[in-house]
């Protein structure tokens, strides 16, 4: 009878696993983040995303900063949009709001007033699309233990304000706030996308690459359990570090390693590294003799070992969305459609 009994168990237990195992992967989503003030895809770019399967494009609508002139918030750098090309694709507002402006959001009037403000700026900015009905908003910022309590009131009111939209708010995670949420605390919204990138000394002149590297984020792992679901951003973008006189004072975005190569202004003096030999401008910047530049850049490597790690070490079950940070005109002189289409296969 026991013999019995025991091989009825594994019956059981066997046929559990194969129906666990014919159960379909969940579907991870894919996605882009679009971070320049005019959003406006070429056909070229939109046959791209279609034949990558993405089906959302993270827009950065605006900024959100303290005017010390002005003595109030302001919104900065607004999102011009041109609708071709984006049927296929639901856009999600991002707000970058700075970590000064909650210095001067000192009452619950202000906080009120904040919220009302950003709704309605992406109302405005959303009527050539024909006033679409708007899923979700995201809101970016890198708050810290003296900003969170404000900054987490300010997320609860937008919530509340957009649930009457049946719209969910969604935040940005840092890798240093999901490793450690009892610092920093775990935002009120409906869902968070992890950062996986920015995780080196910046404005050290001595950082290889600030943006992504495998040791720096494998030094995170293990992540402690997380209350809040996760989705993932991936890096895929470079930028200049501009040093002067010892200081980090400014980065140049989208600045490459073939953008001064063989430029008689600036000579190469080690890898990925160059020094202006004459004051001039460089992408809206005036550069003086003798400053110094660090390009950094996520290419294809960067890219897939952000991936691998992501699915190696992040709760992927409760992953809706993969995203790229960040769709711009050069992106595909850089990354292949085959490139990007092995990136988030990974998932």
């Amino acid at each position: 009878m026991l013999n019995r009994l025991l091989s009825l168990e594994i019956l059981v237990l066997s046929l559990a696993l194969f129906i666990s195992a014919c159960q379909p992967k969940p579907q991870v989503q894919r996605a882009f983040y679009h971070w320049q003030t005019n959003l406006s895809l070429s056909p070229t770019e939109q046959k791209s995303l279609q034949s990558l399967q993405v089906s959302r494009l993270y827009a950065k609508f605006f900024d959100v900063d303290w005017n010390e002139a002005q003595g109030q918030i302001v919104p900065l750098a607004s999102i011009q949009i041109d609708t071709a090309g984006l049927q296929h694709l639901e856009l999600i507002p991002v707000i970058y709001i700075t970590n000064r402006t909650w210095d001067h959001v000192e009452s619950e009037a202000k906080l009120e007033t904040l919220a009302q403000r950003v709704i309605a700026k992406i109302d405005a900015l959303t009527q050539p699309l024909g006033k679409p009905s708007l899923s979700e908003i995201q809101i970016d910022c890198d708050w810290t233990a003296g900003s969170r309590r404000v900054y987490f009131a300010f997320l609860e009111k937008l919530s509340n304000k957009l649930a009457q939209r049946k719209c969910r708010v969604s935040a940005t995670i840092r890798l240093h706030q999901f490793k450690y949420p009892q610092r920093t605390g775990i935002p009120p919204v409906a869902s968070g996308t992890l950062m996986l990138y920015n995780v080196g000394d910046l404005e050290s002149w001595e950082e290889e690459n600030s943006i992504f590297s495998k040791s720096a984020v494998e030094a995170y792992a293990p992540f402690p359990k997380y209350s809040l679901s996760l989705d993932v951003v991936l890096p895929a973008f470079s930028w200049g570090v501009l040093f002067r006189e010892g200081e980090m004072i400014r980065l140049v975005n989208e600045l490459r390693l073939e953008d001064l190569s063989g430029d008689a202004r600036f000579e190469q003096i080690a890898p990925q590294r160059f020094r202006v030999q004459k004051s001039t401008y460089l992408n809206g910047h005036y550069l003086y003799q003798g400053d110094l530049l660090r390009i950094e850049t996520c290419g294809y490597a960067e890219l897939l070992a952000a991936a691998r790690f992501a699915q190696k070490h992040l709760p992927v079950s409760g992953m809706h969305w993969v995203a790229i940070y960040h769709w711009h005109h050069r992106l595909k002189k850089v990354l292949s459609d085959d490139e990007l289409e092995g990136v988030f296969a990974v998932f």
